[in-house]
């Protein structure tokens, strides 16, 4: 029997060996991990891209295998400079160019993403609405207040889901004293491809003797064959016709966009001499290789490394322009504003911009045909303007600060906006305004990730203008 305790107690001590003792690794090899050839052709088009033209390729690890990495979106990740927060990799090539074009699967209202600080709970706001939209014609409105879709209450798990939906019903809600409330009011919408023009709102405002013209931009694009920016164009026309004496360009809730729009935008605001002339709107800065190919090839005066005003019959003609702002306005909003800076009076109204001075390429699988429908959208330059101011990393610093206030929103034109009421202000004086409701002190909120606004947080110099 001793013998037998004996036999079993070598046997648990072995057993105990066996499972907590480390493995030796040549007992154990590590499992290799199998990657396709596809991954393979992706990640080595990563690789030769943006080693070619990433801004700042040369803080591009280069003890890394495009062989050796199975998910390409990782791998891209390990590539980026860490102050480059405007990168990404997409998988769907089409849909992106879909969206750059401003046509896109949508319900048409973008949400300004919520959470109070001692709440769980997740809200959306309506920064505002397409015309014509689902969720126009469903009577939603700039201030509203989403917490539930499809019977579901927002989490932080669940909010960009529920949001991209195709079928929605949304609870609204109402801000009290403690909280949001939720109401009664359900709102159904299905999402529609629609057009997306970004001009969706202007009118004339005439107060003591001034003809102000106000119009709200929220995105940069041309369009398919430049029709939002002939629809642009069309408005300044109006403007021009009604014989404005001051503009005011609302782009508290524009991301940016494309370079074509920026500078249609900024030639139809700018003295008729300047655009005439060709002014100088701002200068390219690339990586040395292509900066030196571009002056090799092209010259000092390339297209490539200077954007100039360009011809525009809709201007306007003006010394002065005033520029609604949030933190969110970025990008191609503050190309515009930089650029303009050096010919004109720009005033700025709200709060500091988001501090994006880069650009980017978007860049498919330029193989014939395509081995997939990935798309870079790497940074790979920055620019300055005609006195060569740059690198504005904390964005461009408001004249009269105004907080936006989204919780008490009014509908755009109406000059209860407090920050739409300081631009008019400014222009007309303080004994011309009207008197108005009493102001409320603007409520705080943690503003939340938006994946889609951040990727339109960028400058496009053109769809596709790389080549092998």
């Amino acid at each position: 029997m001793a013998a037998m305790k004996r036999k079993i107690k070598y046997m648990l001590a072995a057993l105990f060996l066996l499972i907590f003792l480390p493995r030796c690794e040549k007992d154990l090899p590590e499992p290799v991990e199998t990657i396709s050839e596809e991954i393979k052709y992706i990640n080595n088009w990563i690789w030769d891209v943006m080693n070619e033209v990433y801004f700042w390729n040369v803080y591009i690890p280069q003890n890394l295998d495009p062989d050796k990495e199975s998910d390409p979106d990782n791998f891209f990740q390990k590539l980026l400079y860490s102050k480059d927060r405007y990168s990404w990799l997409d998988d769907d090539f089409d849909g992106l160019m879909a969206q750059y074009y401003g046509v896109a699967k949508s319900m048409g209202y973008s949400p300004a993403f919520g959470q109070f600080s001692n709440t769980d709970g997740i809200f959306i706001l309506l920064e505002y609405v397409f015309p014509g939209s689902p969720a126009d014609r469903a009577g939603l409105k700039r201030g509203d207040i989403i917490v539930s879709i499809n019977e579901i209450d927002l989490t932080l798990a669940n909010y960009i889901t529920l949001f991209y939906e195709d079928i929605q019903t949304v609870t609204l809600g109402v801000l009290r004293e403690d909280g949001i409330a939720k109401t009664d009011t359900k709102i159904a919408m299905t999402a529609e491809v629609i057009a997306l023009d970004p001009a969706i709102y202007y009118e004339l405002k005439e107060i003591g003797g001034h003809k102000i013209g106000y119009l709200v931009y929220v995105e940069f694009t041309a369009g398919k064959d430049s029709v939002y920016l002939k629809s642009l164009g069309n408005i300044f026309d109006n403007f021009s016709v009604a014989g404005i004496t001051d503009l005011i360009v609302d782009l508290r809730y524009n991301p940016g966009g494309d370079i074509e729009s920026a500078g249609y935008l900024a030639a139809g605001i700018a003295p008729s001499s300047v655009v005439q002339n060709h002014e100088v709107l701002v200068r390219f800065q690339y990586n040395s290789l292509f900066n030196n190919y571009f002056l090799q090839r092209e010259g000092p005066n390339s297209e490539n490394l200077v954007f100039k005003f360009p011809n525009n019959t809709h201007n306007l003609n003006l010394n002065r322009v005033y520029f609604l702002t949030t933190k969110g306005t970025a990008s191609a909003c503050e190309f515009t504003i930089t650029g303009l800076y050096p010919y004109m009076e720009v005033i700025l109204v709200g709060e500091n911009t988001y501090g994006k001075y880069t650009g980017a390429w978007i860049i498919p699988d330029l193989a014939d045909p395509p081995q997939h429908n990935y798309a870079l959208v790497p940074i790979v330059m920055k620019y300055a303007n005609a006195d060569g101011y740059t690198d504005f990393e904390d964005g461009l610093a408001v004249n009269i600060e105004v907080e936006d206030d989204l919780f008490n929103a009014v509908p755009f034109g109406d000059l209860n906006d407090p920050v739409l009421y300081k631009a008019v202000e400014n222009i007309v004086g303080q004994s011309q305004m009207p008197t108005l409701k009493k102001a409320v002190q603007p409520v705080p909120f943690e503003r939340l990730e938006n994946k889609e606004k951040e990727k339109r947080r960028n400058l496009f110099i053109s769809p596709v203008i790389y080549s092998k």
